[in-house]
């Protein structure tokens, strides 16, 4: 399997995994009146994250680009169902409340942005440029 495929496959199944887990337990994930433990869980996705991307990238040996182009890939079936999850919460998350859904939502477009920033980082760090 390629990379491509596999970032896209990958991508989803962390995607399937969130989706399940917030839809189980999410209610003690977003309690909004404690901005402490708000505040350490976004925090705390970064490493997470990096973590996650980095392993796809070292898996194939990306450089350059291709990580850029392997994180894009990442994120587009997440992207793509959580228009479908956050438009239908009520469905999707029956436990969260509409403000534990709007932190849901934010938090989603933060772990969006930090794969990207890992790719776009990554990518144009010096030692992994293609030529």
């Amino acid at each position: 399997m390629n990379y491509q495929k596999f970032s896209l496959l990958f991508g989803f199944s962390v995607w399937l995994i969130a989706t399940l887990t917030f839809r189980i337990w999410g209610d003690t994930f977003f309690i909004v009146e404690n901005s402490f433990l708000l505040t350490g869980f976004f925090l705390g996705t970064i490493p997470i994250l990096i973590i996650l991307s980095m392993w796809v990238f070292n898996r194939y040996q990306l450089t350059g680009v291709k990580r850029l182009e392997s994180a894009t890939l990442m994120t587009i079936p997440g992207m793509l169902c959580d228009v479908a999850c956050l438009k239908f919460h009520h469905l999707v998350f029956p436990k969260l409340t509409i403000e534990q859904s709007i932190v849901l939502g934010a938090w989603i477009l933060w772990a969006y942005v930090i794969i990207l920033l890992i790719g776009v980082m990554k990518s144009r760090n010096k030692n992994s440029i293609e030529q």
